[in-house]
């Protein structure tokens, strides 16, 4: 029997409803959406149970889209604001991949209960363990199995990790990521982007996430690459010299299946490559705070219409997985930024991107009929600062 879910407002996040809809209703039956509108003009032809939230704004359910869960234990041991180099030294110092399936699965249970409702991991070493964590949640995921060295397969389908859960579930896919392309040479990254383009898969890449990067790519001299040599991820190097994003292009790396992480140090010239692209760009400004390596230019990516997500990265670098933190870190740092187009980063802009492959994404991201029946509530703190400008 169809149920009528009362609150004092709604952001539908559809181009036929308000922003922000007042005393809203939305009738659901089962998993999916039968109607959204105005509590008076659902109520007089609902005549089923009703339940009233209450003083609340209801959302669509929320994405993480970039997460790294093989990290979980690492909560607190990493420094902060010291910049890239020094971080990864006091991630390395840490026990890095030995997974604790028990706090991924309380993180998880954790997101579903703060309303999210998709979640897209990268894993260097336990893709398939995670995938298969992913498969027994609640969530709708990508798993992205991470891509770093020179070894390219003659087989590139052997890049995709298999996990009979995953394939079984249908509310995910396992796919293939590159790490940077400092970490893993143009060769393999053009392997794995290739095989997710004929598999209608998507792939993530971290891009221009800090200036060590540039510095690596431009003149092969940089603090991190003398790090990756001593700890055996790079034997030797030559340098591409270019910068991360026309070297990204120039590989054939961005189009719209592709999902580009952090792009903190990137121009005016960068943005409006990745943008003719129609790549798909994910920020995580709590991360990058945490790191210390710089903002990345949320206006410029939206002015320029990019297809913009936020993803909390790992908790090696972040206190929570809660994609609303970054959305609230966000309204304070831009403050031309208005609650609609801040929640757009966490709804319908993740599941434009992942709805191409990902067939229970395409039916998340709006309160609209036919759409899955999951919620979440804006934070007051979220509504807080956007009523305080």
């Amino acid at each position: 029997m169809p149920e009528l879910l009362r609150a004092a407002a709604a952001a539908p996040m559809t181009p036929n409803l308000p922003p922000l809809l007042q005393d809203a209703a939305v009738v659901v039956e089962g998993e999916e959406i039968l109607a959204v509108g105005t509590y008076a003009g659902l109520k007089a032809g609902h005549s089923g149970p009703v339940r009233d939230l209450g003083d609340v704004t209801l959302a669509p359910a929320t994405f993480n889209s970039h997460v790294h869960l093989e990290m979980c234990h690492l909560l607190g041991l990493t420094t902060q604001g010291q910049g890239f180099v020094p971080w990864v030294k006091s991630l390395l110092a840490q026990p890095l991949y030995e997974l604790d399936a028990a706090r991924v699965r309380a993180e998880l249970m954790r997101l579903e209960q703060r309303g999210a409702a998709f979640v897209a991991d990268i894993s260097t070493h336990n893709a398939a363990k995670v995938g298969e964590i992913l498969a027994s949640s609640g969530l709708g995921f990508a798993s992205f199995r991470e891509v770093i060295g020179n070894t390219v397969p003659g087989d590139a389908s052997t890049l995709l990790p298999q996990v009979p859960t995953v394939e079984q579930g249908g509310r995910g896919v396992m796919s293939v990521a590159g790490h940077a392309l400092y970490s893993t040479t143009g060769e393999l990254l053009q392997a794995a982007k290739g095989f997710c383009r004929e598999r209608n898969l998507p792939f993530s890449l971290h891009l221009a996430e800090h200036t060590d990067e540039d510095s690596i790519l431009l003149r092969g001299e940089s603090p991190f690459l003398d790090l990756l040599k001593s700890r055996g991820v790079l034997t030797s190097y030559t340098a591409p010299g270019k910068r991360p994003v026309p070297l990204a292009r120039d590989l054939g790396l961005l189009d719209e299946g592709t999902l580009l992480v952090h792009c903190v140090t990137v121009t005016e010239a960068d943005v409006a490559d990745i943008a003719a692209s129609r790549a798909t760009v994910c920020l995580c400004p709590r991360s990058n705070e945490h790191i210390g390596v710089g903002r990345a230019p949320a206006r410029a990516f939206l002015d320029a219409g990019v297809n913009l997500c936020l993803g909390t990265d790992g908790l090696c670098s972040n206190t929570d997985l809660d994609p609303y933190g970054e959305v609230a870190r966000l309204l304070e740092l831009e403050p031309r930024l208005d609650l609609f187009r801040a929640l757009a980063l966490v709804t319908v802009n993740p599941a434009r991107y992942f709805g191409r492959s990902i067939p229970r994404a395409a039916r998340l991201g709006t309160l609209a009929p036919g759409r899955l029946a999951r919620f979440s509530i804006v934070p007051q703190a979220v509504l807080d600062i956007c009523s305080h400008r």
